[in-house]
């Protein structure tokens, strides 16, 4: 099965169509980081706007600047090059050694604050990303503001098709790794290896939409407390914790495949290895790299979500909990062309 499978729609298939990314601005993103910078500290915090740049080229830009190893810059998360971005950066800095960043000439970015801290952004250490998304052209605004009362109740927790790279690149990558060849460069495996164990976390939400499972419990679910990385066993399935489901207090998980005893039993086991054991060339694969299992909820609900209608176009606004993608939320709303992602193909 390709990257390129269709995955299920948990409200079905959305009627009307809009262009997504038309121009860079139609796409916003702010990072919140999960702490406050200390105001001092061997480290620089730096809050970058790029547009035009991805997250790695302008961390490779920094590096050069300061004299340090790419690998020496970090940040919390990786953004699209087609979007106005608003991300941090880090890198360690002598405390008494002045960083003349205001003569730095930083292509496609605008330096917005520096910090000290005390110790490295790692990633992940976001407590939110926060979108502002124009949809342009849309065939019938009237049927997407009405989508978004489902929408608001969550959708389906996919990986966008961002994480597997042009034409999905990423996957076929991890498939060539798997089957012996090897990667040279860390970041380019990273990557492969995030797409691996992505395709096949999608491939398990969209089982379960499709055995309409998405929203009921099996015994011996794991559930993940909302807001939080808190995950616990369920042996028995019961109407309390079905209403902690339906109020959106819990969520369903699937496996982030890798080493582990799974989490799972029972009826949850034997679905979950029914999805598992079609993508075995995969999971095995993640295995024998050494990665280690862990659990991710099916559903991501959007806070804050509003609508604006302009003319034909719709103006979204929402926040989504760190390693969450706006197209997941977007897909269920509309049938978007991205034409941002056509721009990465050309290039």
């Amino acid at each position: 099965m390709s990257v390129a499978s269709p995955l299920h729609y948990l409200y079905g298939s959305p009627t009307a169509t809009a262009l997504l990314r038309q121009q860079d601005d139609d796409f916003i993103v702010d990072e919140l980081l999960n702490f406050q910078p200390s105001g001092a500290g061997e480290h620089i915090l730096l809050h970058i706007e790029k547009c035009g740049q991805n997250t790695q080229y302008v961390a490779k830009q920094l590096a050069e600047l300061t004299g340090l190893r790419a690998r020496d810059i970090s940040y919390a998360g990786l953004k699209d090059r087609h979007a106005v971005t608003r991300q941090w950066f880090c890198f360690k800095w002598p405390i008494k050694q002045v960083l003349d960043w205001q003569s730095w000439q930083l292509e496609g970015c605008k330096i917005l604050n520096v910090q000290r801290h005390y110790r490295k952004l790692r990633l992940g250490a976001l407590k939110a990303n926060v979108f502002q998304i124009r949809l342009r052209q849309v065939s019938d605004c009237d049927a997407v503001i009405a989508r978004a009362e489902q929408v608001m109740r969550g959708v389906p927790n996919y990986y966008g098709e961002q994480r597997f790279g042009i034409n999905g690149g990423n996957l076929v990558l991890a498939r060539q790794l798997f089957s012996g060849q090897g990667i040279s460069d860390r970041k380019l495996r990273g990557l492969a290896l995030s797409a691996a164990r992505s395709f096949v976390f999608n491939q398990q939400v969209s089982a379960r939409i499709s055995a309409g499972l998405f929203n009921q419990l099996l015994n011996g679910d794991v559930l993940q407390l909302n807001g939080t990385g808190s995950v616990f066993r369920m042996p028995q399935a019961d109407a309390e914790l079905q209403q902690r489901l339906n109020e959106m207090d819990v969520h369903l998980t699937a496996v982030l495949a890798g080493m582990g005893v799974p989490m799972v039993t029972d009826a949850a086991a034997d679905f979950e290895q029914q999805v598992l054991i079609q993508h075995n060339d995969l999971v095995q694969g993640l295995e024998d790299f050494r990665l280690k299992s862990e659990r991710r909820a099916i559903r991501v609900v959007p806070q804050q979500l509003t609508l604006q209608q302009d003319g034909s176009d719709i103006v979204l606004n929402f926040a989504l909990p760190a390693g969450c993608f706006a197209t997941s939320v977007l897909r269920e709303l509309v049938n978007y062309h991205d034409c941002g992602r056509k721009a990465a193909n050309m290039e």
